[in-house]
């Protein structure tokens, strides 16, 4: 149930396009917490690259998937956590006017 090769190559870049664009902005702890849901990223996120980091094991988890229905419920929550870190990263660049 592996996922496409371009498919994880394209997700895998948008992670790391995120990971950086908060290394940018220096987005610390103190300006994360409280930001997501406890269902959407783990309670143990704390820090930015924690959400970095979780958004690559679950990458890694679809890319592994052996079952349809597991394989869509974490494309559908993957797409949901990269959506939500996108949000905050853009609502970081324009207060910052990045």
């Amino acid at each position: 149930m592996a996922i496409n090769s371009d498919l994880y190559h394209r997700i895998n870049s948008e992670i790391q396009s995120l990971e950086q664009r908060i290394e940018r902005l220096a987005i610390n702890e103190e300006s994360f917490s409280d930001w997501f849901d406890n269902q959407l990223f783990s309670q143990d996120a704390r820090v930015p690259s924690d959400y970095i980091a979780e958004l690559r094991r679950q990458l890694n988890s679809l890319n592994s998937a052996t079952t349809a229905t597991r394989s869509q419920w974490l494309s559908e929550h993957l797409a949901h956590q990269l959506s939500a870190l996108h949000q905050a990263v853009r609502w970081f660049e324009q207060k910052s006017g990045a």
